[in-house]
Order: structure tokens, then sequence, then C-alpha cells
């Protein structure tokens, strides 16, 4: 110590004179500190804060019909005051603070604060001064009970309707949370299952957005569940339509759509299912197109697949008209004519008409290559025959006839035409 005030004193200008008395002067100051720090013990001030406060009597509360609902864990901030020996060792931990919940009511209260701090302590201050809580009825209500089918199942399958044990359940708890339950929800996972589901699930109460409720209790905590896993196949669909339009006029074309539907089921039932009807539709009378709406006729025990919309059926009708064409007879073609045979038509009747009915539009850009007459020579042999001549068309007709129906011809061996 000595060395240290003599080296501090040969650098400083301040121990350069008087040095003796200047060092005196210190060393009694420090004392006199010391002295006052010790013995005199001066007042000083703290504040400390987030001291936990003790909630009294909480469970005389649930005696009677109430509980506490929101913040459950409080807090203040506490400034004391006291010797400084005394408050310079005081911690969170030395102060007892309570709140006793005893004889109020539904509703936000305002409870008083009871502070207990060593006696040597003076509390000078506390923020908030009193508790804000908010005490609630407890009520039971019976709340629904939904099963929701998570994660996807293997290909071609989909989940039917669950059967439960229960419908309803008791859900206990603060009323303004119970009110806000919709309804109680269970999960079964039904990611890559091709199975039935028969098993317990966890139940949780849930709000309309489908976010847990807590703070209340679902009494009943699990559930007997048995989910069916259906099959599902795409089918087509097929028009049961009835009646006819006028006879001037011709139902051109008709459309579904969609055309393919999903159907779910057991899949013993879907192997038999290839395409699903719809309920009759009347076209009798129609004179022009029509787009209706199509019900359709599911067959009991299976339901639709993923269908958002009701199918349409486009049904275009037209008005009718005539056009008549002229043929040759070598512009018959012989079906099925044995290589070895040669055709001679008879004479007498060069030409055949053919009269066609048909939507005008269709009539408008219909020509003659459009139409081929034929005439089946399948079987025949040398000889003499008299055949109904068939009218092929590549177009939508109504009608369409050959005049005469039949045409003459005979039948010779390709080696006695070539005789002389």
């Amino acid at each position: 110590m000595n060395n240290f005030f003599k080296d501090f004193a040969e650098k400083s200008r301040f121990f350069r004179r008087n040095t003796t008395p200047k060092i005196v002067s210190i060393i009694f100051a420090l004392v006199m500190w010391l002295y006052v720090m010790g013995e005199v013990n001066p007042e000083m001030i703290k504040e400390l804060t987030n001291v936990r406060v003790q909630l009294l009597n909480v469970e005389e509360l649930k005696k009677s019909g109430l509980v506490l609902i929101g913040q459950e864990d409080y807090t203040v901030n506490i400034k004391i005051g006291g010797r400084r020996n005394e408050v310079y060792h005081v911690g969170p931990q030395d102060i007892a603070v309570s709140a006793d919940l005893r004889g109020f009511r539904k509703g936000v209260n305002s409870v008083p604060l009871d502070i207990s701090v060593p006696a040597s302590i003076k509390v000078l201050d506390v923020s908030p001064k009193q508790l804000k809580v908010t005490l609630d009825e407890i009520v039971k209500q019976q709340k629904p009970v939904e099963i929701e089918a998570v994660g996807i199942p293997s290909e071609e399958f989909d989940p039917g309707e669950a059967v439960l044990s229960l419908k309803e359940v008791i859900v206990e708890g603060p009323e303004s949370l119970v009110n806000s339950v919709t309804k109680v929800v269970g999960e079964v996972n039904f990611q890559n299952r091709t199975e039935d589901f028969n098993g317990k699930i966890l139940l949780k109460a849930v709000n309309q957005d489908g976010k847990i409720v807590n703070g209340v209790e679902v009494k009943t905590k699990f559930v007997e569940v048995t989910l069916p896993l259906y099959s599902v196949k795409n089918v087509k669909i097929a028009l049961d339509l009835r009646g006819k339009p006028p006879e001037t006029y011709q139902m051109t074309d008709v459309a579904v759509k969609p055309e393919v539907v999903g159907l779910k089921g057991p899949r013993e039932l879907l192997k038999s299912i290839d395409e699903i009807k719809t309920k009759p539709i009347d076209i009798d009378g129609l004179t022009g197109s029509v787009e209706k709406a199509a019900e359709l006729a599911i067959p009991e025990g299976v339901t639709l697949f993923k269908t958002d919309r009701q199918p349409v059926v486009v049904i275009t009708i037209e008005e009718i008209g005539q056009k008549e064409f002229t043929f040759k007879k070598d512009e018959v073609f012989i079906e099925n004519l044995d290589g070895k045979y040669r055709v001679f038509f008879d004479e007498g009747v060069d030409t055949l008409r053919v009269k066609v009915e048909a939507a005008k539009n269709i009539l408008n850009s219909l020509t003659k290559n459009d139409i081929q007459l034929r005439i089946n020579a399948k079987g025949l042999g040398e000889g003499r025959y008299s055949l109904k001549v068939i009218p092929v068309a590549s177009r939508q007709m109504k009608s369409i006839s050959v005049i005469p129906e039949k045409i003459d011809f005979e039948l010779k061996l390709e080696k006695e035409t070539n005789q002389p």
C-alpha cells in the first residue's frame, strides 16, 4: 500500500506539496464513509418487479359454481423502503402477496391485495393496487360429436360415414367458453389405409373455426368409432330420354357434362355397376334445343364421390328438311361378292332415287358422296336375284329411302362371260 501511495505521489501534482496532510485527509474521509455506512445505515428505496400474487380460496369458488377465467398467474411491482442493510438483501421471494377470492361473484372483480414484508421493511407503493379478475359460472352442456378423416387413403378408396357409440357428450367449464364450443371432434388417420377403422378416438372441443377451446373439460374422453373405407369408381352417365320431337323435327345431338361421375361404396357392389342412368328426361314435343339439369338415379348402397355440380344435358333439336339424289345402277356397291361371279343388272330401270329427311343444317352441306347404296351378295351363287338396296349415310338422318327398293340382277361365272 505504501509503495502505491509513493508511486501515485511521485506521478501526481496533488502530492508534490504537503503530501502528508493530504494523505491523512483521504484516509480520514474513507474511515468516516465506512462509519456512516456501517453505523448510521441510511434509508434507501428499492423496486421489486414481477412479484407473484397467490390466489386464495380458488377451490371455494368451484364449490360455489364459479371459476377463474383468462389470466391465471398474476404479478405486481412493489416499491419498498428501509435501512440500506435490510433493503439491500430483500428480493421477490421475501415478499408475500395474496388476493382472497372468497365472496366475489360472476363478472369482472377488483380484488384487494394483502402484502406481507419483513418487519424492518416498509411498502411504499404497489402496482397495480388491485387485481382485476374475471369469474364465470361453471356450466355443463351437451355437444355433438363429429369424426374427421385426416390423411389420404390408398388410391381408389375414400372414407364413408362414421358410426359412433355416442352422438353427444357433455362439455363442462366456464359458461362463456362452453358456449363457444360448437362441437366435439375426433380424428381418424387414413393415410395410406386400405381397410375399415374400428377403435377408440380421443375427443377435443372446438369452436366454429375448428380451433381447440382450452379451459373446458370433455367429460367423455374417448368414443368408439366404426368408419368404413369404401372403394371409388368412375362410371359413365347414361341418358334416359323419354318421348320424341314432332314429325317435322329431329334430335341431332345430345350430350351430358360431365360424361363421367365418381361413385363410392362397397367394393363388391361397385363391381356390378358400369354406368349410372339419369332419371327420365322428357323430350316429347320439343321443337328447339334445350339444356336441362339431369338428376342421377343413384343405386342404393352407393353415393357420389367428389361431385360438386349437377350433370347438365344439352339436347339439340332441329327442323327437318328433304333432299333427293340420283344414282346409276353401276354406282351400287355389291358386298361380299364371290370373285368368280360377275353382276349383270336387268335393263329397264337405269337409275335409283334416294330421298333423305334430315335437319336443315345437315342438308345444307349433304352431298351424294355422303351416301352409299349397297347390296349384300353373301352366299349367292349363279342365278337371277331381286334384292333390297340398302342405303348407308355418313351423316345423321331422320329417314332415308331408295326408289325402287329392290334391284334385279343376274350372277354369272366369270369364265362363261369370257367365252366367244
